[in-house]
């Protein structure tokens, strides 16, 4: 039998489970998740390996309506992402009713010429999941289609064959060894993330960056981090900062806690707070921060 590989982008509104489903299929955590809109904003390869096949899942920004440069450019990742597939699936939240931005997916998906393939998440919250999919296989001519519970794992094992199935004969795109190409430092700054994301509320979570400025080994069992958290406004900087520096300490420990969870080993992790007034618009900073991508 021939082997096969190719890629899958994962597309979709903000919120449907597109990160919960990456790391269900891998069986670990390579994609923060969190309750608030766009958590993923960068482009995030997890590698599927069976002995016949290697499906590469690439998870994308949630396709939503931008309001500033760096919402066009998770955007314009997403499309990037979804052209160069070999098969889209479209996740949806089956537990609503599709909204302006599912459709707006749908018509965003359709003239890729890519299989498009519909993916009706959160299958665990409803009662009659007849009863809700019949609007979602209304928004796009789809090529197949699967009913999933991310968050329980139902419905994957069904999804996976199917895809790798459907992969186009070749070698693998990745060492067998190997279940994602983001780097540590990318997955430092990703956790941190995370953590003011469940912890602040209104825009605070929307207007934060973390880069990762030094990661040094300092004994065998020990690495120091040093990484700074960027706001746009010395309001923002001041709540998550909190009062006596409570709500930093708070987010470095759960931070921390995670980390040496990845590592095995003890985390020092050294947290710095700045404003750089509207870097969401800037060209310069959004490459900084790693959100730019290389026009194609």
């Amino acid at each position: 039998m021939a082997y096969r590989s190719g890629f899958v982008a994962l597309v979709g509104r903000p919120n449907v489970g597109k990160s919960t489903l990456l790391n269900a299929l891998l069986g670990r955590k390579i994609a923060i998740t969190a309750k608030k809109p766009q958590t993923t904003r960068n482009r995030i390869v997890g590698v599927l390996h069976r002995p016949e096949a290697q499906v590469v899942l690439v998870d994308t920004p949630g396709i939503h309506r931008p309001r500033h440069k760096l919402g066009q450019q998770m955007n314009k990742t997403a499309r990037l992402s979804a052209k160069d597939a070999d098969i889209i699936w479209h996740i949806v939240d089956i537990s609503r009713p599709p909204n302006d931005e599912d459709r707006w997916v749908a018509r965003f998906c359709e003239p890729l010429q890519v299989p498009l393939w519909l993916v009706m998440n959160k299958a665990d919250l409803v009662e009659r999941v007849r009863d809700h999919w019949l609007p979602y296989q209304a928004l796009a001519s789809y090529d197949n289609q699967f009913v999933i519970s991310a968050a329980r794992e139902t419905g994957l094992e069904a999804l996976v064959n199917a895809a790798l199935n459907a992969m186009p004969e070749g070698d693998p795109y990745y060492p067998e060894d190997m279940v994602t190409d983001q780097s540590e430092d990318f997955y430092i700054a990703e956790v941190i993330r995370e953590q003011v994301l469940e912890m602040t509320r209104e825009e605070v979570p929307y207007s934060i960056a973390v880069a990762v400025e030094e990661r040094t080994p300092r004994r065998p069992d020990l690495i120091y981090v040093r990484a700074t958290v960027f706001v746009e406004r010395d309001g923002q900087k001041a709540i998550l900062i909190g009062e006596g520096g409570r709500m930093l300490k708070e987010i470095g420990r759960r931070a921390r806690t995670e980390l040496e969870a990845y590592f095995g080993k003890k985390v020092f992790l050294d947290l710095w707070v700045k404003t750089r007034e509207r870097w969401r618009d800037q060209d310069a900073w959004l490459r900084r921060l790693g959100y730019s991508e290389p026009e194609r």
